[in-house]
């Protein structure tokens, strides 16, 4: 199980068997395995009982391929390929070999065609890939090949068929090629069509995308997963990761941009490939009633790409081809429509993202939305993803919690039940201990034979129930005396608190949080006995008290999940109790903008105005720029500002008219009447629209300056409106002197915003860029750079204050900062000084700050193939983000959160920085 890491079902083929292919048969009820040995193993996957052992070749089976016949369990051809030189089809039902197909050499790879019955591919040791035909007769029932593809100079090792085009397979070779061929019969031209080099070593793993059909995975004995366009014979993403031979390759079947790969390394490893489609999700999201737009037509489409040499290929724009996405589109055209509240259908997202994307616990987002929204979702057929939900909303947490007890409890057990009787009854108990449930604690105990402990805590419900209890103890006259913890006293005499302070020591946060969600609720016993009119005050600031730790709790769950690198997992901490906005922020600035989008919507909350800005940049790049302009509509400042600014780059006259009725001769007009008023963000706008790039920089420089040498100060929103149009120049291509001055403004507005945001990660790395620029190109910048130093201790206090004190006290000392700020640098010393420390700091971190992102800790790769950060000088753990001189890299996270606060690249060249 993925979501889990455990082995779900084991299948044991025996000591002297080592397996060497693998694959399920129809609707995935049985699955084969190829052994060293030359023996074909078939199993049931929902018992792991073996039902069929079966010799087919004399040596090694090095590859086996389950073809289904019809719709029935068990059925159909296995293809074999031996090391003794035959490809063999045996009958999955009877066990019975049906062809025996000679070459002249090892056959290591086998593969059925998925669209024509009868077909099967093989790769052999001679270098060559046969196709063979045993259905129509024209070639293959006399074990004659119908098609021979030649052009290998080694082995090959694997072979796999086009999932969207029936005439396209594509080979992989100890040449340390992967080839394309046309393998249509009646094709009388050139059939290898593409060569793709790049690996250094055998080629193995070898896979085809499900939905984009110029997308090719392949692994090697180099280590690497490569990532290929196969139209135009680009490698598009090279995955140093493992650390031996990549042999297998496999897409989710229901999520398919979600890979996995298997390695000598001993390792499986799980990929995320949404990145090759974010703004198809994106435009999915924002406008569902227009994914068949999104949809390719036939193989047509794909051939007549393929039938053009690489260097000329031209790609349309990507579309999805494969049968998962058509299904997509009919389960969306038969939802409901959303109502005025809620315009798109919480479903509609559900199976959007269930499409695109794959986070742990993605399923139970979906069930506290649902839940804050007051629907209900219908259920889950068993078996599929999110059948089985872990993640509850406190208003349904004890309802749920109770129901597993009393499902652990059922003398039946039934299937996924496991243990003793003992063992799941003192479970059950336990579960009704923290849900409050005392009675059925005390009962559950009692029946696993544990009495005293039950007798013992049976007072906390009634004197009668406890006499009823010791008469029953004494009627069974068997008992045991294993008193295993304090949990079962600290309930009964009222001090619930004092547990979940263990729980919360221990780290076990997930039962604490449902101790305190009881105890919120009034649940747990209260042995002191008020007066009417005491009670109901001592009620209500028990209620008040209660509800703030049942807060405290899920925020530190909410912070380990966090911390642990599984952002999803940390919100929906929050969003059980009910805090949408700090669930949607917390998704935000761990780098979910499609996540926390999606949360916002569903949930009726103001979105974050940067995730916009974002996710419009993702569109506008691959051209989509009416869902780039319906984004910049939600923003706060888009129909004054974003939108003219999209009209402006908009290609499409057409289409900019709908988000500016101006022209450039109108912008350009307007310039002097702003100045003239003292306009300055009108100026600057309509100089960036008028494309007078010079004067609008010029313009906007100037307004900067002014503005941050105003006695009274400024805001973050003043300076922005200068910024944002000055982000929209071309500074790569402007004078020198333009781009140092922009380029210096928006390092420094970075830097003030991620100070605010407390976004110390990134303090440093924008300080330092702003005193390269402000340096290099001698500028005259309004700010000194002691106060930067003085605002880059301030802000990393909370994760360093010790050091931070430090350089505050050394910049006192050595006279750099003005002599009007030493007051207020007095004044953060004894700030930071008097500063919480502990778990009261931590609780608060999770509501501000740069969450971490999923994968983002992964172990870093061999260190010759390891990327260096530009902005950390480290080895990048996890994914690195290549920057525009295709040289230099960053953490993807990184620049995810320097794209939060500055648009331009941190190599100071003025290209931007499009990380989403």
């Amino acid at each position: 199980r993925i979501s889990t890491s455990e082995s779900h079902r084991e299948m044991f083929a025996g000591v002297d068997q080592l397996l060497y292919g693998l694959a399920f048969g129809p609707g995935a009820t049985h699955i084969c395995a190829a052994s060293n040995s030359g023996v074909l193993f078939i199993w049931k996957t929902d018992t792991g009982e073996q039902v069929l052992r079966q010799s087919v070749h004399t040596g090694q089976a090095y590859r086996c391929e389950w073809k289904s016949r019809g719709r029935h369990s068990g059925t159909g051809e296995i293809a074999t390929g031996g090391a003794d030189g035959f490809a063999c089809v045996t009958d999955a039902a009877t066990g019975n070999l049906i062809r025996k197909i000679p070459h002249p050499g090892p056959v290591v790879g086998v593969e059925w065609h998925p669209k024509q019955d009868g077909v099967l591919a093989t790769a052999s040791q001679d270098g060559t890939v046969r196709i063979f035909n045993f259905a129509d007769g024209q070639g293959g029932t006399d074990g004659k090949p119908q098609v021979i593809l030649q052009g290998h100079t080694a082995r090959v090792f694997n072979v796999t068929y086009h999932p969207v085009c029936p005439d396209l397979v594509a080979s992989g070779s100890d040449d340390k090629t992967v080839r394309i061929w046309n393998c249509n019969p009646r094709f009388t031209g050139a059939r290898e069509i593409r060569t793709l080099v790049g690996h250094t070593n055998n080629v193995r793993g070898l896979l085809w995308h499900s939905e984009l059909p110029f997308v090719l995975f392949s692994g090697s004995w180099d280590s690497t997963i490569r990532v290929w366009d196969v139209a135009t014979g680009r490698c598009l993403h090279v995955c140093y990761e493992h650390h031996a031979d990549v042999y297998g390759l496999a897409i989710h079947p229901q999520r398919p941009f979600f890979l996995v790969s298997s390695s000598r390394d001993t390792t499986l490893r799980f990929w995320i490939y949404e990145d090759l489609v974010r703004s198809l999700l994106v435009q999915c999201i924002v406008a569902p009633a227009r994914l068949a737009e999104l949809l390719g037509g036939g193989p047509e489409e794909v051939m007549a790409v393929m039938a053009v040499p690489a260097d000329n290929a031209t790609l349309p724009p990507r579309k999805l081809y494969g049968a998962r996405s058509k299904e997509l589109w009919a389960a969306i055209q038969q939802l409901p429509e959303g109502g005025a509240a809620y315009p798109v259908p919480l479903e509609a997202y559900k199976i959007i993202c269930t499409f695109f994307m794959y986070r742990l616990g993605m399923e139970d987002l979906w069930g506290l939305l649902a839940t804050i929204r007051g629907e209900i979702l219908p259920p889950v057929p068993k078996g599929l993803a999110g059948a089985g939900r872990k993640v509850f909303h406190e208003r349904e947490l004890v309802a749920c919690q109770k129901s597993k007890a009393l499902e652990l409890a059922s003398t039946k057990g039934g299937m996924g039940i496991v243990g003793k009787q003992e063992e799941r009854l003192l479970k059950a108990a336990q579960i009704m201990l923290r849900v409050g449930d005392i009675r059925s604690y005390c009962r559950f105990t009692a029946q696993a034979g544990h009495w005293e402990r039950a007798i013992c805590i049976a007072p906390a419900v009634s004197q009668k129930f406890w006499a009823d209890l010791c008469n029953e103890y004494i009627e069974t006259l068997s008992a045991t005396t294993d008193i295993e913890e304090c949990a079962p006293f600290w309930i009964a005499t009222g001090k619930a608190d004092l547990l979940i302070d263990a729980c919360i020591e221990r780290s076990e946060l997930d039962k604490a949080f449902v101790i305190a969600k009881t105890e919120a609720d009034g649940l747990l016993p209260s042995v002191p006995q008020l007066s009417a009119a005491s009670a109901a005050c001592a009620a209500s600031a028990v209620g008040d008290d209660s509800r703030l730790k049942l807060e405290a709790v899920a925020a530190n769950l909410a912070q380990l999940h966090s911390d642990s690198g599984e952002p999803l997992q940390a919100s929906m901490c929050l969003l059980a109790v009910s805090q949408g906005e700090h669930a949607a922020s917390l998704l935000s600035r761990s780098h979910e903008p499609v996540l926390a989008y999606v949360v916002c919507d569903l949930l009726g909350l103001p979105k974050d105005p940067v995730d916009l800005k974002l996710l419009a940049q993702c569109m506008e790049r691959d051209s989509r720029w009416d869902a780039a302009g319906e984004l910049l509509r939600q923003h706060p400042s888009g129909p004054t500002l974003h939108l003219p600014l999209l009209a402006a780059r908009c290609p499409d006259k057409e289409l900019a008219m709908q988000w500016s009725g101006w022209s450039a001769e109108q912008y350009q007009q307007a310039i002097p009447a702003a100045l003239e008023c003292g306009d300055m963000p009108s100026a600057v706008l309509s100089a960036v629209c008028a494309a007078e790039h010079t004067q609008a920089a010029e313009v906007g420089v100037e307004a900067l300056t002014a503005l941050l040498q105003r006695p009274e100060g400024w805001s973050i929103a003043e300076a922005r409106s200068l910024m944002d149009p000055l982000e929209c120049l071309p500074l790569q291509d402007m004078a020198v002197k333009d781009i140092a001055n922009v380029l210096a403004f928006a390092s420094y507005l970075g830097l003030v915003e991620a100070s605010e945001n407390n976004y110390h990660e990134l303090v440093f790395p924008l300080a330092q860029t702003l005193r390269n620029i402000v340096m290099h190109q001698n500028l005259r910048f309004p700010v000194t750079m002691a106060e930067v130093t003085m605002l880059e201790a301030t802000t990393t206090a909370s994760h360093a204050p010790a050091s931070s004190v430090l350089r505050l006290q050394e910049l006192l000392a050595s006279g750099e900062l003005p002599e009007h700020l030493h007051p207020v640098c007095h004044q953060h010393i004894a700030e930071i000084q008097a500063m919480p420390t502990g778990r009261d700091a931590a609780q608060k971190s999770v509501y501000r700050g740069l969450g971490r992102m999923a994968g983002a800790q992964l172990p870093t790769c061999y260190k010759r193939y390891a990327k260096t950060s530009v902005l950390t000088n480290a080895l990048i753990k996890g994914p690195a983000f290549e920057l525009e001189d295709r040289k230099l890299h960053v953490s993807l996270p990184d620049a995810l959160a320097w794209a939060r606060v500055n648009a331009f690249s941190p190599l100071n060249t003025g290209c931007k920085i499009t990380p989403v």
